[in-house]
């Protein structure tokens, strides 16, 4: 029994002595060959091109030095992430190509402080360097979101939301990302103006810890967006990553085109970004893989709290200084006009919230829109930024509208032929606006003829929605019809109600789509069919009756909501709606001539302008339309 507790104790004795061998191979790091004045020079060039690459706040060290100014790069692509330090009294900034190029990785997630100090460090960089707005940050945390808690100044000020704690927001971020990096319509399917978009801001995801009930799905997601995103102004910065394995299931490999930063016991080491091929400008190489920077790194320390409190605090201050809106800000570039397509869908940006622009969608799932307000409270300034938004995007082969107008000053008129403007927006197909319930009697039985003929196309395609009917080559634009002051069409007799109840239930299916607008919520099951709700100032009526997250509301803003006015506790983040601030189109009078004039010009020459509903322009009364039996809902 002695000599079996010796063996084992020796066994024990052997096992520690590899282990301990083992460590310190690993945190060994052979010095170059080099003397030491070699080394001196070297770090001493490397100090100097890092003042080129990564000027001012990108590379100086934080904890000695306020960097200065803020906002002086568009897009900072290269940022400091500790320094090097091959030999004593040799250190240099060791610096990475981030935005615009690629990704950065840590083998560890944020519960290392050493890489918490590092993200809120490189944050802090990035933030200070880009101007406000145009880096748009989200923020993954699972250990609470206390990393990012420094950074609250930006949440309340609208330029940052909270970092997200759990897989259902870990899912919501990454549908945001994905929706970032998604395509445009195709290249050959553009009009030979059409060029591709250009994007003026870039994304940032980071992820300081995945939540434990992260899946392979949400893993696959986040590979396939690293795959597509530098292309699109989409970079990530994780921790923690490759994750462990789940179950049986392989390691995940090292995400594609990032820095890998592996932590050691007292240093880390940098390697994995992709080389830059010979071309111009240049691109990463699919097939080169640098293989590390053979001294150790020290990553950068937690920023000093005042530094954070000054950055986040004066870049709120410029935001709510440059709050304003122009109507320019919600249009895709000038040169980029009708390069969507409206197959899957249609989307326009209707605010800003922060600097983050908001963009709400015509699709399967929110085919309709409600929007309310009291007089005066911007819903006919809201509309013109919606049709505009939409008439840039998508030429008159991908969207036609049609346009009935009960308000008092008939805004929408300006969209059609006039005495002193013989031009027209060339998506619109029929409008009325002279008040008359007998005119936009008729003109929502014209688009009850047109749901009723594409419903039998459905039909005989064998489909059932409208993207697989274009998907099958079919040619056939989306359809919103806006009526604003519905009320008074609802009022006017139970047909109106009818083909209105049945346009809201069978439209979606066609690609017909409702936007309709009024001062006073009116209780109806129509509206039930309205899952995007828009709150003007006064218009509290078109949410539930227990959110009141427009109560008070100031001119020139708005509650989007899309789960149907739907609310939720009080001052709790809600994915599913925001605060948005829009711009008055009547600002300036000869942008919006302009816009008009240039989307007149460029219709087809022989295009027809649209059908006007007014005076003695009714066209004959034809027998009431019912859609109700044709079709089962």
């Amino acid at each position: 029994m002695d000599r079996i507790d010796q063996a084992a104790a020796l066994h024990r004795q052997a096992a520690a002595v590899v282990d301990a061998a083992a460590q310190a191979l690993e945190d060994h790091v052979p010095l170059p060959r080099t003397d030491l004045a070699e080394q001196h020079d070297l770090a001493s060039r490397l100090r100097g091109a890092a003042v080129k690459l990564a000027p001012g706040w990108l590379a100086e060290p934080l904890s000695t030095k306020d960097p200065g100014p803020l906002g002086e790069q568009r897009r900072p692509q290269f940022v400091r992430i500790g320094s090097g330090e091959p030999a004593e009294e040799a250190d240099f900034p060791a610096i990475i190509p981030l935005l615009g190029s690629g990704h950065l990785t840590f083998s560890a997630d944020s519960r290392d402080p050493r890489v918490a100090g590092a993200l809120r460090s490189v944050l802090l960089r990035l933030l200070a360097t880009a101007p406000a707005g145009t880096l748009i940050v989200r923020a993954v945390d699972a250990v609470g979101g206390a990393l990012f808690a420094p950074f609250g100044q930006l949440a309340d000020a609208g330029l940052m939301p909270p970092a997200v704690t759990d897989r259902t927001g870990l899912q919501a971020v990454l549908a945001e990302a994905e929706h970032w990096v998604k395509p445009g319509r195709p290249v050959d399917q553009r009009k030979p103006a059409a060029r591709p978009r250009r994007r003026d801001c870039t994304m940032l995801l980071i992820i300081a810890a995945l939540p434990s009930t992260t899946t392979a799905d949400e893993l696959n997601r986040i590979n396939a967006l690293a795959d597509v995103g530098p292309a699109a102004g989409l970079h990530l910065i994780i921790a923690g990553w490759p994750p462990l394995p789940l179950g049986s299931k392989p390691a995940m490999a090292p995400l594609a085109t990032s820095t890998q930063i592996a932590l050691r016991t007292n240093h880390c080491l940098l390697g994995g970004m992709p080389f830059s091929t010979g071309s111009k400008p240049a691109t990463p190489s699919p097939t080169e893989i640098w293989t590390g920077l053979s001294i150790p790194v020290q990553l950068d320390p937690d920023p000093p709290a005042p530094l954070v409190q000054r950055v986040c605090g004066e870049l709120a201050e410029r935001f709510a200084a440059s709050g304003q809106v122009h109507l320019m800000d919600l249009l895709p570039d000038p040169d980029h006009w009708w390069a969507e397509s409206s197959a899957d869908g249609l989307s326009t940006t209707v605010g800003l919230a922060g600097e983050l622009p908001v963009s709400l969608h015509f699709t399967d799932l929110t085919p309709h829109w409600l929007v309310g307000g009291r007089p005066g409270s911007g819903k006919t300034a809201f509309l013109i930024n919606v049709l505009y938004g939409l008439c840039t995007r998508y030429d008159p082969e991908e969207l036609h509208l049609y346009l009935l107008d009960f308000s008092v000053n008939g805004a929408l008129r300006q969209f059609t032929p006039t005495d002193d403007d013989p031009s027209w927006l060339p998506h619109a197909i029929e409008a009325g606006y002279d008040n008359d319930p007998a005119n936009g009697l008729a003109m929502l039985r014209s688009v009850a003829r047109e749901l009723q003929r594409r419903l039998t196309v459905l039909n005989d395609a064998g489909v059932t929605r409208f993207s697989q009917l274009r998907a099958s080559g079919a040619s056939l634009a989306r359809i919103v019809c806006v009526i604003d002051e519905y009320q008074r069409l609802l009022a006017s007799s139970d047909e109106a109600v009818s083909l209105l109840d049945s346009i809201a239930k069978l439209g979606k299916t066609a690609g017909v789509h409702l936007v309709m607008c009024s001062q006073h919520a009116r209780t109806s099951p129509i509206v039930g069919q309205f899952l995007v709700r828009v709150a003007l100032p006064g218009g509290g009526g078109v949410l539930e009756a227990n959110n009141d997250s427009a109560a008070s509301l100031p001119l020139g803003k708005a509650v989007v909501n899309t789960a149907g006015g739907l609310g939720g506790p009080r001052g709790a983040t809600r994915g599913h709606e925001k605060t948005v601030r829009f711009p008055d189109p009547h600002a300036d009078m000869q942008v919006t001539s302009a816009l008009r004039q240039r989307l007149w010009q460029a219709r087809e020459p022989a295009s027809a302008p649209p059908l006007v509903y007014a005076g003695s322009i009714v066209p004959i009364p034809r027998p009431p339309v019912s859609i109700n039996d044709e079709v089962d809902a």
